[in-house]
């Protein structure tokens, strides 16, 4: 595993931790949820970045 492949992982599986832990704790911080949300998107663009640079890597 490249680092590109290990650093794409990290970012999917971090975005996806942002977005659930923003709606769990709707009903305790009221601003999470769109915290959560953009925080994810952020962290998934930054995943779907180093996964092109694995790509080219790769061709």
């Amino acid at each position: 595993m490249n680092k590109n492949q290990r650093l794409t992982i990290v970012f999917l599986l971090l975005g996806s931790i942002l977005i659930s832990g923003g709606i769990g704790l709707r009903d305790y911080v009221s601003y999470s949820l769109p915290i959560g949300w953009i925080a994810g998107f952020i962290s998934q663009l930054i995943a779907v970045w180093f996964a092109v640079s694995w790509y080219k890597e790769t061709r």
